[in-house]
């Protein structure tokens, strides 16, 4: 699994009144294929590779959660996603010293956790 740094931008208006929404979110784009985030603006991305498979750890600590989103090629939405909200859920998944976890190694860990 390899960090990558695509393009993340702003939806346009069109896609997001396309997506049905009142506030534009974010899209990636990667190899030509755009996809919708589930992150906000305030959130720090962190996007892995492995194959095909694209992986992005979304992460609040403002807000308290981690979410993990799982990607394919040709799939505009995640394919399979964890979120975790609060202390005592992240420390549940990740175990108490969580915060001194690298990010590659919180997504490791996530992708364990999916079904």
């Amino acid at each position: 699994m390899q960090q990558i740094n695509p393009r993340i931008r702003s939806m346009s208006w069109d896609e997001t009144t396309e997506y049905g929404l009142c506030n534009r979110g974010l899209m990636m784009e990667d190899n030509e294929i755009t996809y919708r985030l589930s992150s906000g603006s305030a959130d720090s991305l962190y996007v892995f590779k492995s194959g095909v498979v694209l992986y992005v750890l979304t992460v609040n600590l403002n807000l308290d959660y981690l979410a993990l989103d799982v990607y394919m090629p040709n799939e505009p939405d995640p394919i399979d996603s964890i979120f975790l909200q609060g202390e005592w859920s992240i420390e549940e998944f990740l175990g108490k010293r969580w915060r001194t976890l690298s990010v590659k190694s919180i997504t490791s860990c996530l992708i364990n956790h999916l079904s």
